[in-house]
Protein backbone atom coordinates (compact mmCIF):
# COMPACT_ATOMS: atom_id res chain seq x y z
CA UNK A 1 0.00 0.00 0.00
CA UNK A 2 2.72 2.57 0.85
CA UNK A 3 4.52 1.76 -2.29
CA UNK A 4 1.33 2.36 -4.56
CA UNK A 5 0.89 6.18 -2.47
CA UNK A 6 4.43 7.11 -3.00
CA UNK A 7 3.91 6.08 -6.78
CA UNK A 8 0.64 8.28 -6.96
CA UNK A 9 2.47 11.15 -4.90
CA UNK A 10 5.34 11.27 -7.23
CA UNK A 11 3.35 10.92 -10.29
CA UNK A 12 0.89 14.00 -9.48
CA UNK A 13 4.52 15.79 -8.40
CA UNK A 14 6.11 15.81 -11.65
CA UNK A 15 2.62 15.92 -13.62
CA UNK A 16 2.30 19.04 -11.88
CA UNK A 17 5.92 20.17 -12.25
CA UNK A 18 5.45 19.37 -15.99
CA UNK A 19 2.08 21.64 -16.08
CA UNK A 20 3.76 24.16 -14.91
CA UNK A 21 6.75 24.27 -17.17
CA UNK A 22 4.00 24.39 -19.96
CA UNK A 23 2.55 27.14 -18.05
CA UNK A 24 5.65 28.69 -18.02
CA UNK A 25 6.34 28.02 -20.92
CA UNK A 26 3.15 29.44 -22.60
CA UNK A 27 3.72 32.69 -21.03
CA UNK A 28 7.50 33.50 -21.41
CA UNK A 29 6.83 32.44 -25.35
CA UNK A 30 7.81 35.56 -27.46
CA UNK A 31 5.15 37.71 -29.46
CA UNK A 32 5.49 39.01 -32.71
CA UNK A 33 5.62 42.60 -32.90
CA UNK A 34 4.96 44.44 -35.78
CA UNK A 35 5.93 48.54 -36.47
CA UNK A 36 2.77 50.25 -37.26
CA UNK A 37 0.89 53.34 -36.42
CA UNK A 38 -2.61 54.52 -36.01
CA UNK A 39 -5.00 56.59 -38.27
CA UNK A 40 -8.66 58.11 -37.99
CA UNK A 41 -10.66 59.03 -40.84
CA UNK A 42 -13.63 60.80 -41.83
CA UNK A 43 -16.46 61.05 -44.45
CA UNK A 44 -16.73 64.31 -46.71
CA UNK A 45 -18.73 67.22 -44.51
CA UNK A 46 -18.54 65.12 -41.29
CA UNK A 47 -15.79 65.79 -38.95
CA UNK A 48 -15.11 63.52 -36.20
CA UNK A 49 -12.90 63.45 -32.99
CA UNK A 50 -12.20 61.34 -29.46
CA UNK A 51 -13.29 62.09 -26.59
CA UNK A 52 -11.56 59.80 -24.79
CA UNK A 53 -10.07 56.19 -25.31
CA UNK A 54 -8.20 54.27 -27.59
CA UNK A 55 -7.30 50.65 -28.98
CA UNK A 56 -5.91 47.74 -26.58
CA UNK A 57 -3.37 45.90 -28.57
CA UNK A 58 -1.45 42.54 -27.51
CA UNK A 59 0.80 42.31 -24.68
CA UNK A 60 -1.43 44.36 -22.50
CA UNK A 61 -0.45 47.58 -24.62
CA UNK A 62 -3.08 50.73 -25.25
CA UNK A 63 -2.82 53.73 -27.13
CA UNK A 64 -4.63 56.73 -26.87
CA UNK A 65 -6.96 58.09 -30.35
CA UNK A 66 -7.49 61.24 -28.60
CA UNK A 67 -5.07 62.67 -31.01
CA UNK A 68 -7.53 66.19 -31.75
CA UNK A 69 -10.09 66.08 -34.74
CA UNK A 70 -10.39 64.64 -37.83
CA UNK A 71 -12.09 66.52 -40.22
CA UNK A 72 -14.36 66.05 -42.78
CA UNK A 73 -12.14 67.19 -45.31
CA UNK A 74 -11.29 63.79 -47.56
CA UNK A 75 -12.89 61.27 -49.02
CA UNK A 76 -13.88 58.41 -46.83
CA UNK A 77 -11.10 55.80 -46.40
CA UNK A 78 -8.21 58.49 -46.49
CA UNK A 79 -6.57 58.17 -42.87
CA UNK A 80 -4.55 60.61 -40.69
CA UNK A 81 -1.30 60.89 -39.79
CA UNK A 82 -0.64 58.62 -36.31
CA UNK A 83 1.87 59.61 -33.51
CA UNK A 84 3.15 56.06 -32.51
CA UNK A 85 5.13 54.23 -34.87
CA UNK A 86 6.95 51.69 -33.41
CA UNK A 87 6.91 48.02 -32.55
CA UNK A 88 3.84 46.57 -30.65
CA UNK A 89 1.28 43.59 -30.73
CA UNK A 90 -1.53 44.01 -32.60
CA UNK A 91 -4.63 45.73 -32.24
CA UNK A 92 -6.88 43.86 -30.16
CA UNK A 93 -9.78 46.15 -29.35
CA UNK A 94 -11.61 49.40 -29.81
CA UNK A 95 -12.49 51.00 -26.50
CA UNK A 96 -13.02 54.83 -26.94
CA UNK A 97 -15.72 57.40 -27.18
CA UNK A 98 -16.31 60.29 -29.86
CA UNK A 99 -18.39 63.19 -30.70
CA UNK A 100 -19.85 63.35 -34.36
CA UNK A 101 -20.22 66.62 -35.06
CA UNK A 102 -22.78 67.01 -37.16
CA UNK A 103 -25.03 64.88 -35.07
CA UNK A 104 -24.17 66.63 -31.99
CA UNK A 105 -23.94 63.03 -30.43
CA UNK A 106 -21.05 60.94 -28.91
CA UNK A 107 -20.86 57.13 -29.46
CA UNK A 108 -19.04 54.59 -27.77
CA UNK A 109 -17.58 51.70 -29.26
CA UNK A 110 -16.20 48.74 -27.09
CA UNK A 111 -15.61 46.02 -29.91
CA UNK A 112 -12.86 43.27 -30.51
CA UNK A 113 -11.73 43.89 -33.94
CA UNK A 114 -10.11 40.56 -35.98
CA UNK A 115 -6.83 40.49 -34.49
CA UNK A 116 -6.11 37.41 -36.92
CA UNK A 117 -7.41 39.04 -39.83
CA UNK A 118 -4.64 41.61 -39.32
CA UNK A 119 -1.88 39.46 -38.91
CA UNK A 120 -2.84 37.41 -41.95
CA UNK A 121 -2.74 40.74 -44.12
CA UNK A 122 0.46 41.76 -42.27
CA UNK A 123 2.38 38.05 -43.13
CA UNK A 124 1.42 38.49 -46.73
CA UNK A 125 2.07 41.92 -47.38
CA UNK A 126 2.39 42.78 -51.18
CA UNK A 127 4.59 43.51 -53.60
CA UNK A 128 4.93 47.10 -55.30
CA UNK A 129 7.28 48.52 -57.83
CA UNK A 130 9.63 51.19 -56.57
CA UNK A 131 9.21 54.82 -57.43
CA UNK A 132 13.02 55.18 -58.83
CA UNK A 133 11.81 54.22 -62.16
CA UNK A 134 13.70 50.71 -62.49
CA UNK A 135 10.68 48.66 -62.82
CA UNK A 136 12.04 46.81 -59.56
CA UNK A 137 10.03 44.60 -57.13
CA UNK A 138 10.13 45.48 -53.70
CA UNK A 139 7.90 42.96 -50.66
CA UNK A 140 6.37 45.60 -48.03
CA UNK A 141 3.29 45.00 -45.89
CA UNK A 142 0.73 47.12 -44.64
CA UNK A 143 2.12 49.23 -41.22
CA UNK A 144 -1.17 51.32 -40.74
CA UNK A 145 -4.11 50.53 -38.65
CA UNK A 146 -6.81 52.82 -39.59
CA UNK A 147 -10.35 53.79 -38.17
CA UNK A 148 -13.25 55.04 -39.76
CA UNK A 149 -15.98 56.80 -38.11
CA UNK A 150 -18.94 57.61 -39.87
CA UNK A 151 -22.89 59.63 -38.84
CA UNK A 152 -24.71 56.55 -36.85
CA UNK A 153 -21.77 55.27 -35.16
CA UNK A 154 -20.58 53.04 -38.16
CA UNK A 155 -16.87 52.03 -37.60
CA UNK A 156 -15.01 50.39 -39.93
CA UNK A 157 -11.44 49.17 -39.74
CA UNK A 158 -8.71 49.21 -42.37
CA UNK A 159 -4.95 48.21 -42.60
CA UNK A 160 -2.86 49.99 -44.73
CA UNK A 161 0.07 50.57 -46.59
CA UNK A 162 1.72 52.00 -49.82
CA UNK A 163 -0.38 51.80 -52.34
CA UNK A 164 -2.41 49.15 -50.55
CA UNK A 165 -5.39 49.32 -47.98
CA UNK A 166 -8.16 46.85 -46.86
CA UNK A 167 -11.10 46.18 -44.49
CA UNK A 168 -10.96 44.35 -41.21
CA UNK A 169 -14.54 45.13 -40.76
CA UNK A 170 -17.32 47.06 -39.37
CA UNK A 171 -18.67 47.62 -36.38
CA UNK A 172 -21.41 49.66 -35.01
CA UNK A 173 -20.84 51.75 -32.01
CA UNK A 174 -24.23 53.32 -29.27
CA UNK A 175 -24.69 56.57 -28.53
CA UNK A 176 -24.21 57.83 -25.08
CA UNK A 177 -24.04 60.62 -23.40
CA UNK A 178 -21.42 62.62 -20.59
CA UNK A 179 -22.74 62.85 -17.15
CA UNK A 180 -22.48 66.65 -16.34
CA UNK A 181 -20.74 65.43 -13.21
CA UNK A 182 -18.27 64.73 -15.11
CA UNK A 183 -18.46 67.82 -17.68
CA UNK A 184 -17.92 69.91 -14.81
CA UNK A 185 -14.47 68.49 -13.94
CA UNK A 186 -12.91 69.15 -17.35
CA UNK A 187 -10.41 72.05 -18.33
CA UNK A 188 -11.33 74.62 -20.33
CA UNK A 189 -9.18 72.70 -23.56
CA UNK A 190 -11.36 69.22 -22.56
CA UNK A 191 -14.92 70.99 -22.13
CA UNK A 192 -14.45 72.22 -25.63
CA UNK A 193 -17.40 69.50 -26.93
CA UNK A 194 -19.89 71.59 -25.00
CA UNK A 195 -18.75 75.04 -25.80
CA UNK A 196 -20.58 77.14 -28.29
CA UNK A 197 -17.64 79.04 -30.09
CA UNK A 198 -15.90 75.59 -30.54
CA UNK A 199 -18.93 74.40 -32.27
CA UNK A 200 -19.38 77.40 -34.12
CA UNK A 201 -16.18 77.06 -35.48
CA UNK A 202 -15.92 73.06 -36.48
CA UNK A 203 -19.38 74.16 -38.76
CA UNK A 204 -17.80 77.31 -40.47
CA UNK A 205 -14.15 76.50 -40.97
CA UNK A 206 -13.04 75.72 -44.49
CA UNK A 207 -10.39 73.20 -43.27
CA UNK A 208 -12.88 71.34 -41.08
CA UNK A 209 -15.69 70.90 -44.04
CA UNK A 210 -15.09 72.59 -47.25
CA UNK A 211 -17.68 75.66 -48.28
CA UNK A 212 -18.71 73.62 -51.07
CA UNK A 213 -19.60 70.55 -49.07
CA UNK A 214 -21.65 72.62 -46.42
CA UNK A 215 -23.46 74.24 -49.00
CA UNK A 216 -24.08 71.08 -51.00
CA UNK A 217 -25.49 69.75 -47.38
CA UNK A 218 -27.42 72.74 -46.22
CA UNK A 219 -31.26 71.68 -45.28
CA UNK A 220 -30.54 67.81 -46.05
CA UNK A 221 -30.88 65.12 -43.33
CA UNK A 222 -27.74 63.22 -42.84
CA UNK A 223 -27.43 60.00 -45.50
CA UNK A 224 -27.64 57.54 -42.64
CA UNK A 225 -26.73 53.78 -44.05
CA UNK A 226 -24.44 55.71 -46.79
CA UNK A 227 -21.33 53.93 -45.49
CA UNK A 228 -22.68 50.23 -45.35
CA UNK A 229 -23.77 50.99 -48.96
CA UNK A 230 -20.21 51.71 -49.72
CA UNK A 231 -19.34 48.37 -48.79
CA UNK A 232 -21.07 46.60 -51.48
CA UNK A 233 -18.94 44.33 -53.42
CA UNK A 234 -19.54 43.92 -57.11
CA UNK A 235 -17.35 41.36 -59.56
CA UNK A 236 -15.85 43.38 -61.88
CA UNK A 237 -12.09 44.33 -63.34
CA UNK A 238 -9.98 47.00 -64.85
CA UNK A 239 -9.23 46.77 -68.49
CA UNK A 240 -7.53 49.66 -70.84
CA UNK A 241 -8.25 50.49 -74.34
CA UNK A 242 -5.45 52.73 -75.62
CA UNK A 243 -4.87 53.62 -79.16
CA UNK A 244 -3.37 51.31 -81.49
CA UNK A 245 0.52 50.62 -81.05
CA UNK A 246 0.51 52.57 -76.63
CA UNK A 247 0.63 50.61 -73.72
CA UNK A 248 0.28 50.62 -70.41
CA UNK A 249 3.81 51.84 -68.91
CA UNK A 250 5.86 48.55 -67.54
CA UNK A 251 7.63 50.65 -64.64
CA UNK A 252 4.38 51.71 -63.03
CA UNK A 253 1.48 49.89 -61.48
CA UNK A 254 -1.92 50.72 -62.09
CA UNK A 255 -3.19 52.51 -59.42
CA UNK A 256 -7.13 51.95 -58.15
CA UNK A 257 -9.14 53.40 -55.07
CA UNK A 258 -12.89 52.56 -54.54
CA UNK A 259 -15.76 53.94 -52.27
CA UNK A 260 -14.79 51.54 -49.31
CA UNK A 261 -11.75 53.39 -48.34
CA UNK A 262 -9.49 50.44 -50.19
CA UNK A 263 -6.23 50.63 -52.53
CA UNK A 264 -4.79 48.45 -54.54
CA UNK A 265 -2.27 48.35 -57.38
CA UNK A 266 -1.95 46.17 -60.71
CA UNK A 267 1.06 44.81 -62.51
CA UNK A 268 0.84 45.94 -66.07
CA UNK A 269 3.64 43.84 -67.28
CA UNK A 270 1.29 40.72 -66.72
CA UNK A 271 -1.32 40.30 -68.37
CA UNK A 272 -4.46 39.92 -67.47
CA UNK A 273 -4.22 43.34 -65.63
CA UNK A 274 -6.35 42.38 -63.00
CA UNK A 275 -8.94 39.42 -62.52
CA UNK A 276 -12.63 39.80 -61.62
CA UNK A 277 -12.64 39.74 -58.03
CA UNK A 278 -15.61 40.74 -55.49
CA UNK A 279 -14.77 44.91 -55.02
CA UNK A 280 -16.31 47.55 -54.32
CA UNK A 281 -17.48 50.96 -57.01
CA UNK A 282 -14.34 52.19 -57.84
CA UNK A 283 -13.59 56.03 -57.08
CA UNK A 284 -10.12 56.91 -57.90
CA UNK A 285 -7.89 54.95 -61.29
CA UNK A 286 -4.35 56.17 -61.87
CA UNK A 287 -2.17 54.69 -64.85
CA UNK A 288 0.37 55.90 -66.90
CA UNK A 289 1.15 54.56 -70.26
CA UNK A 290 3.44 54.64 -73.13
CA UNK A 291 2.09 56.36 -76.65
CA UNK A 292 2.40 55.46 -80.61
CA UNK A 293 5.11 57.95 -80.20
CA UNK A 294 7.49 56.20 -77.74
CA UNK A 295 6.30 59.11 -75.69
CA UNK A 296 5.50 58.18 -71.92
CA UNK A 297 1.83 59.78 -70.58
CA UNK A 298 -0.13 59.62 -67.16
CA UNK A 299 -3.86 59.45 -67.14
CA UNK A 300 -6.17 60.04 -64.04
CA UNK A 301 -9.55 59.82 -62.99
CA UNK A 302 -11.67 60.68 -60.03
CA UNK A 303 -15.01 59.02 -60.76
CA UNK A 304 -18.48 60.61 -59.91
CA UNK A 305 -20.38 58.76 -57.16
CA UNK A 306 -24.11 59.59 -58.38
CA UNK A 307 -22.94 58.34 -61.53
CA UNK A 308 -21.02 55.42 -60.58
CA UNK A 309 -23.84 54.00 -58.58
CA UNK A 310 -26.61 54.27 -61.23
CA UNK A 311 -23.98 52.62 -63.91
CA UNK A 312 -23.21 49.58 -60.87
CA UNK A 313 -27.48 49.98 -61.05
CA UNK A 314 -28.51 49.49 -64.22
CA UNK A 315 -25.55 46.43 -65.33
CA UNK A 316 -26.04 44.57 -61.68
CA UNK A 317 -29.57 45.54 -61.13
CA UNK A 318 -30.36 44.67 -57.07
CA UNK A 319 -27.90 41.16 -56.91
CA UNK A 320 -24.19 42.24 -56.43
CA UNK A 321 -23.40 38.85 -57.98
CA UNK A 322 -25.60 38.80 -60.83
CA UNK A 323 -22.69 38.90 -63.43
CA UNK A 324 -19.46 39.98 -64.23
CA UNK A 325 -18.12 42.86 -65.64
CA UNK A 326 -14.90 44.82 -66.70
CA UNK A 327 -14.45 48.67 -66.36
CA UNK A 328 -13.00 49.65 -69.45
CA UNK A 329 -10.73 52.83 -69.42
CA UNK A 330 -10.63 54.14 -73.07
CA UNK A 331 -7.91 56.73 -74.12
CA UNK A 332 -8.67 58.67 -77.19
CA UNK A 333 -6.17 58.93 -80.20
CA UNK A 334 -4.53 62.00 -79.75
CA UNK A 335 -3.98 61.28 -75.68
CA UNK A 336 -5.56 63.96 -74.43
CA UNK A 337 -9.33 62.17 -73.13
CA UNK A 338 -10.31 59.41 -71.97
CA UNK A 339 -13.76 57.69 -70.84
CA UNK A 340 -14.97 55.30 -68.48
CA UNK A 341 -17.73 52.47 -68.98
CA UNK A 342 -19.13 49.16 -66.48
CA UNK A 343 -19.75 46.44 -69.38
CA UNK A 344 -21.18 43.71 -68.24
CA UNK A 345 -21.11 39.82 -69.40
CA UNK A 346 -24.91 39.63 -69.30
CA UNK A 347 -24.72 42.28 -72.23
CA UNK A 348 -25.58 45.19 -70.30
CA UNK A 349 -23.39 48.46 -69.93
CA UNK A 350 -22.99 52.33 -68.73
CA UNK A 351 -20.58 54.67 -68.76
CA UNK A 352 -19.70 56.55 -65.79
CA UNK A 353 -19.15 59.91 -65.53
CA UNK A 354 -15.99 62.11 -64.21
CA UNK A 355 -15.81 64.81 -61.51
CA UNK A 356 -12.09 65.32 -63.11
CA UNK A 357 -9.96 64.03 -66.10
CA UNK A 358 -6.37 64.40 -66.80
CA UNK A 359 -4.17 62.93 -69.39
CA UNK A 360 -0.93 64.33 -69.13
Amino acid sequence: MNKIIKYLLSFLFFTQISCQEKKDHKITTPMTKYEWSEGTSAALGYPMEVYKGGIDYEGGGWLSLDNGMTPGTYSWGTLSNGMSNNFKGLPIRLDFIWMSYMENQFYLIDKAVDTDKIREYLKKGFDVKVTNGSGDIEHMTYDKFGIGLAPGGVVVVWVAGIGYQKEIGRYQAEKVKIPESEIAKLDSHENRFWRKDYLDMVHSREQIIPAKVREENKGKPIPFGLWDTYRTRYSWKLAFELPEKAKLYPLANVKLTTINGEREQFETTKPPLSQNEMRAIPTKIVFDFVGADGKEYGGECSLNEKSSFEAFKTVFGDTPNSTKADIIVKVNEANSYLTIKLKGENGKEAFIKADSIEVF
